[in-house]
């Protein structure tokens, strides 16, 4: 009896199950899980999080910037690279070819950009984006050196997950390949790669 006793005790005094959930486990938000405790919900762009797009914090923590906790890739390497401004420099112009991998639209309303040189006139450029079907419906533009879209990213025939932006016979100067999702709905991250072609003239 003494023994069963002691047994009780020694379960009583360990956890078995005491996992560490990190800083944000996952969604919350209408249609989503409850928080566990010590986590609250709050939007990406902060405050409470009441739409599908919450993500668990910690008491006292911040959303994680360009990780909410949906499998999105790790491209914190490459960040911040929201606008012109930040875009990260690609060195497609010597290479002609360059793709990139494991990249990540997240959280919702991300955008990321990549500069890239033409230094010989008349160039084409495509941008090619390939993405979860999984997730959401990502799009893509061609821009100027003013920030203007000259083309976007439509849809490829008979390869869903697929889009293609193209400008053909492009002077010398700046260009950018932006990537970004939707603006609402119930997802709004997803993962992609991307590969950006010099070609011609």
């Amino acid at each position: 009896m003494r023994s069963l006793a002691l047994l009780f005790l020694a379960l009583g005094a360990c956890s078995p199950y005491s996992p560490d959930l990190g800083a944000a486990p996952f969604l919350c938000g209408s249609g989503a899980p409850l928080c566990p405790d010590g986590y609250a919900c709050q939007s990406p762009q902060g405050g409470s999080g009441t739409g599908s797009d919450g993500v668990c914090v910690k008491t006292g923590g911040v959303v994680p910037p360009d990780s909410n906790p949906t499998n999105c890739a790790d491209d914190s390497s490459l960040e911040p690279n929201d606008s012109i401004a930040m875009a990260w420099v690609t060195p497609v112009d010597t290479r002609k070819n360059f793709p990139l991998s494991s990249l990540a639209i997240c959280p919702g309303g991300d955008k990321d950009t990549f500069s890239m040189q033409i230094t010989v006139a008349n160039e084409n450029v495509e941008v090619l984006i390939d993405f979860d079907t999984a997730g959401a419906a990502l799009q893509g533009s061609i821009l100027n050196s003013g920030g203007t879209a000259i083309a976007q990213a439509m849809p490829v025939t008979g390869s869903p997950g697929h889009i293609r932006g193209y400008v053909a016979n492009l002077p010398v100067g700046t260009y950018y390949a932006q990537v970004f999702g939707p603006a609402s709905g119930s997802v709004t991250t997803n993962n992609y790669n991307l590969t950006i072609n010099i070609t011609g003239p």
